[in-house]
């Protein structure tokens, strides 16, 4: 094979062969990106403008009811003029037991691979997929990721001219997370469960950031994590917005808009007051509200102040901040450089009030931040009269 001819089943985003794998939390628009590349494969549709290997598609949904899936199956087929999306090459299997790991399962599974012989498959959770504690195979288990590549493999092997995507549900905090925090990440750091997952059932990945849905219109971002091999799309983030004739109903169609502005992320919106004027803010303040944060979130969530102009700063000044108000007056130097220490250069620390063994209140420090210090230390601030701010041990 020439360098220059690899295979694709979505045009220099997706390759022939590969296991991609999206990641969002829950309600991250996942199911319905799978089901409208199912319709593009199945009908030959362009795909966000990229040309795809027309053929059968197989769906293997676990979280999703029969139901609802074909309703977003069929409302992605009208958007595309057909009639229904039984008009199709598309065969589904919802909610029928599928499990990774599981041989009768499998072999039922692998029947209906070799009668469809698909050139795109559709898994539809990897945490609904997996068999649970009597095997030993829960998500946080070396063995899942395992169990799924050998699965998977042996698809691959069957049926060489197909792609596998596998949905996969995102921690918790990764909804808080902003575009840039997102585009700086990995696959393993993102995706919830044992970094064997990611390992060993993605050689591709696709990361979604939902902007708005409804009562506003549904639109998310598509981020792609090159990991095997290059993947010319990865240079490029797709803006989706879903085309719909009302919420829920009637026709609809995923098209690709223009980029625009992202909300800020929590950690941003949780950081701007202590960048106030207002002289009330107190070193309790300060502490509890970065102390849920790592320094590295905490120093993204100011640099994305920064970048929205929110918060600016001046050259040759990083630790003094102009606020960006009627009055651009400048913030007190001491205060901020400060300020800036304990966000991104400090362990912080948080005294909370506790009880004894035998009943005495007594202070229990708390720690927030990933990596054990080999000395605890506590941070308190508190402010001068002049309005900075010096630390106390």
């Amino acid at each position: 094979m020439k360098l220059d001819q690899r295979e694709w089943l979505v045009e220099d985003w997706m390759p022939i062969g590969h296991k991609v794998m999206d990641t969002n939390t829950e309600g991250g628009f996942k199911t319905i990106l799978g089901c409208w590349i199912a319709v593009c494969v199945a009908s030959g549709n362009l795909f966000f403008g990229k040309k795809v290997k027309q053929g059968p598609v197989l769906m293997i949904d676990e979280e999703t009811p029969y139901k609802d899936l074909t309703i977003h199956l069929e409302r992605f087929s009208q958007g595309l003029g057909y009639k229904s999306w039984e008009e199709l090459p598309i065969t589904v299997r919802s909610m029928e037991g599928f499990r990774f790991g599981r041989k009768e399962d499998f072999n039922k599974l692998f029947k209906v691979i070799k009668e469809v012989k698909p050139v795109f498959i559709r898994f539809d959770s990897v945490l609904a997929c997996l068999p649970g504690g009597r095997e030993g195979m829960e998500e946080n288990s070396d063995k899942t990721g395992i169990a799924m590549r050998d699965d998977l493999n042996r698809i691959l092997d069957e049926v060489p001219e197909c792609t596998i995507m596998i949905a996969a549900h995102a921690k918790k905090l990764v909804a808080e997370y902003s575009m840039a925090q997102l585009k700086e990440s990995e696959m393993v750091s993102v995706v919830r469960g044992h970094g064997s997952i990611v390992g060993q059932a993605c050689d591709t990945g696709l990361m979604i950031k939902k902007i708005s849905e409804h009562p506003k219109t549904s639109r998310f971002v598509l981020i792609t994590k090159p990991k095997r091999c290059a993947i010319p799309a990865a240079a490029k983030d797709v803006f989706v917005e879903i085309e719909e004739e009302a919420y829920g109903k009637g026709p609809a169609s995923l098209k690709e808009i223009s980029p625009m502005v992202i909300p800020p992320s929590k950690i941003a919106k949780d950081l701007f007051p202590l960048f106030s004027e207002d002289e009330a803010i107190k070193a309790s303040k300060i502490n509890s509200t970065a102390a849920f944060y790592t320094k590295k979130d905490n120093k993204m969530g100011v640099e994305e102040l920064i970048e929205r102009k929110v918060v600016t700063t001046p050259p040759g000044e990083p630790f003094s901040y102009l606020l960006n108000r009627k009055r651009k007056k400048q913030a007190d130097e001491n205060y901020l450089t400060e300020l800036e220490k304990v966000l991104t250069d400090r362990e912080i620390m948080w005294e909370t009030p506790g009880k004894s063994a035998r009943g005495r209140d007594q202070t229990e420090t708390q720690r927030f931040t990933r990596k054990p210090a080999k000395r605890k230390k506590v941070v308190r601030i508190r402010k001068t009269q002049l309005g900075g701010v010096c630390e106390e041990n």
